[in-house]
């Protein structure tokens, strides 16, 4: 048996009869709009799984019609015909047509199991009638595989959405402005076997579209673990509930360690409110300050993502959340502008900041205000004028690179290689790249720390013992005993002081070679390098008072290397080493009649040390 119906309607509901005289133009922008994008060769896709579908439901062609025309009914087309076949013993499949777009539906009663298939060339995104799609298909009831007694099935659903056809090319058309032509559609909506896929809200604000939605990635997560939750900013991922941690850990606490005493906090960016309750944890911290442009933005994550800015465990903490303690503010304003007309040329505030923490866009996203971010002199001039004389200024700076990317300056990271310059242009000391690679992002992110005076960079290599203990002097203790951070301690941080490879790979890739690529990248096997038995350590006869130190034995070629193999079993005194070594000596030396055998132990030490090594300041003073 099987039911053909045509009807005469038209394509969208937009209804000319309607229509306001006063806003004619508009309306007509709006449908040369449409009228374009129907005759692009473009179009979106749905599929949509549901199982545990209650049986007499999936083999009633009069339920099925009512529910397929009802869902046509809240979306934005509208039906032009139908056609239902009832297949004997069960199943039934019901197509119906609207121009240029299709609904099909195919049931199995005897498994519970519904297929249906959307497909449209409108601009109405088919991802928001899900909810309807549920409420109209997933009948809960009995498959006729089950005993009747047993307990019925709660309906899963699998779905997944995909963009068709071709758009570039047809029209004005950017990829980049389309969130369900990012990260967003190709590694989310397009994923059709997710254990669960949840949109939890969908918004576009002043600023940029806001998707944030709620999963269980059978790829990353095991089955019956709690929920992912996913932050999505004009379709490119900002952060996860799995791997916040471990990027806002590495984006706050290298830095804030490394300055002896941070007291004022700036953050630009930082919507989510995780850097905030990072830079929070610290017992230094008098104000905390966040710049951020969209407060839309803050209050849907406050609402849909709470964990992010969660201070309730925070023994420090006098609110639940971050946003409302006392040491925080938040100003919802350009950071652009804000820095410029706090910090620069002419508008210098006595107040400055001790670390300044930039969590904002990636620099090689396709938006106009990333560019001024990360390449204006005026701007990078503010903030180092917005900080103190031991300022730390750090920025998350996206995907590290790959070994087969081409140089910042040549590539698509252009705005990168524009912001070192300008960062290296206003006097900042040293600079320094780590990455983390426990984010969830699925490739490792890199961070960009800079120090306003070079003598800073000392801290930065503090041993990871004494990582350890600045950790523990400097956080507060959680109200609930559990550690205060997840993922950054000693050993991590001893990981970021030496940048990654690619970096450097990439760095020697510039058009114009680096003059330390040619000098410092590897060993020439062409220079000769002498051998330990050409030297040797005896007491200079230069004077009485010369000392020892190493002499050639034998004539040694111009620029010779010296005992690289040998040199690799040489050893470091940190600078803490050496002080407790000093301390101790003096110790003893105040304490000869009893410890005199500890100061000529140490005495041995330092006269080694002293007279065959050398002082090296490259890792600060």
């Amino acid at each position: 048996m099987h039911t053909v119906h045509y009807l005469d309607v038209a394509v969208f509901k937009y209804d000319a009869d309607d229509t306001d005289p006063s806003s004619d133009d508009e309306e007509d922008d709006e449908e040369d709009l449409i009228d374009e994008v129907l005759h692009q060769p473009s179009g979106q896709h749905m599929l949509v799984d549901i199982k545990h579908v209650d049986a007499q439901f999936l083999n009633s062609e009069e339920r099925l019609v009512q529910a397929m025309l009802d869902l046509i009914e809240e979306s934005d087309v509208t039906l032009l015909s139908y056609h239902c076949h009832s297949f004997v013993p069960l199943g039934v499949s019901c197509v119906g047509v609207v121009l240029k777009s299709h609904v099909s539906i195919h049931t199995w009663p005897q498994e519970g199991v519904i297929i249906l298939d959307l497909f449209t060339c409108g601009a109405t995104p088919l991802v928001p009638i899900l909810p309807t799609i549920k409420k109209l298909f997933a009948v809960p009831g009995h498959n006729l595989l089950e005993e009747t007694n047993e307990e019925t099935h709660e309906p899963m659903m699998l779905w997944s959405h995909k963009l068709r056809g071709f758009r570039e090319g047809f029209g004005p058309y950017k990829r980049y402005e389309n969130p369900l032509d990012q990260e967003y559609g190709s590694d989310i909506l397009q994923m059709h076997d997710l254990d669960m896929k949840v949109p939890l809200v969908s918004e576009e604000t002043e600023y940029q579209h806001v998707d944030i939605i709620e999963l269980i990635d059978h790829r990353v997560h095991s089955l019956g673990s709690y929920p992912d939750k996913i932050l999505f900013l004009d379709g490119v991922q900002q952060s996860t509930l799995y791997g916040e941690a471990a990027y806002h850990e590495a984006l706050v606490h290298p830095s804030m360690i490394t300055h002896p005493n941070p007291k004022r906090v700036a953050i630009i960016g930082g919507g989510e409110g995780a850097t905030l309750r990072e830079v929070l944890k610290h017992n230094t911290v008098e104000e905390a300050m966040m710049v951020e442009i969209d407060g839309e933005l803050v209050e849907l994550c406050k609402e849909y993502l709470p964990e992010w800015s969660n201070c309730s465990d925070i023994v420090g903490s006098d609110a639940d959340s971050c946003f409302d303690d006392s040491r925080a503010s938040v100003a919802y304003d350009d950071a652009f502008g804000w820095f410029i007309n706090s910090y620069g040329e002419g508008n210098n505030k006595e107040e400055k900041f001790d670390v300044i923490i930039m969590d904002a866009l990636d620099p090689d996203d396709f938006v106009e205000i990333v560019g001024n971010l990360y390449k204006d002199n005026h701007f990078v001039d503010a903030l180092f004028n917005g900080l103190s004389e031991e300022g730390v200024f750090v920025i998350q700076i996206g995907e590290t690179k790959s070994r087969t990317d081409p140089a910042d300056d040549t590539g698509s990271s252009q705005d990168l290689a524009d912001m070192m310059r300008a960062l290296q242009s206003v006097g900042f000391g040293s600079i320094h790249i780590y990455d983390e690679g426990h984010s969830h992002f699925f490739a490792p992110w890199s961070y960009l720390v800079c120090f306003k005076d070079s003598k800073s960079r000392a801290s930065w290599y503090k041993t990871s013992a004494e990582i350890e203990i600045e950790l523990h002097q400097r956080l507060y203790r959680t109200k609930s005993g559990t550690p205060a951070l997840r993922f950054f301690d000693g050993p991590n941080m001893i990981g970021y002081q030496t940048p990654p490879k690619v970096t450097e790979t990439t760095y020697c890739r510039k058009e114009d070679e680096p003059w330390e690529c040619d000098e410092y990248l590897g060993i020439d096997p062409e220079i000769v390098d002498t051998p330990r038995s050409h030297l040797e350590a005896r007491k200079s006869t230069v004077g009485e008072h010369a000392g020892r130190g190493l002499f050639a034995a034998r004539d040694i070629p111009m620029y010779s290397n010296f005992d690289l193999k040998g040199s690799v079993k040489a050893f470091h005194l940190w600078p803490s080493t050496l002080s407790v070594i000093e301390d101790l000596y003096e110790w003893a030396d105040d304490n000869d009649d009893e410890y005199g055998y500890v100061e000529d132990a140490i005495s041995s030490v330092k006269t080694f040390a002293y007279g065959y090594g050398y002082v090296a300041t490259l890792l600060g003073k």
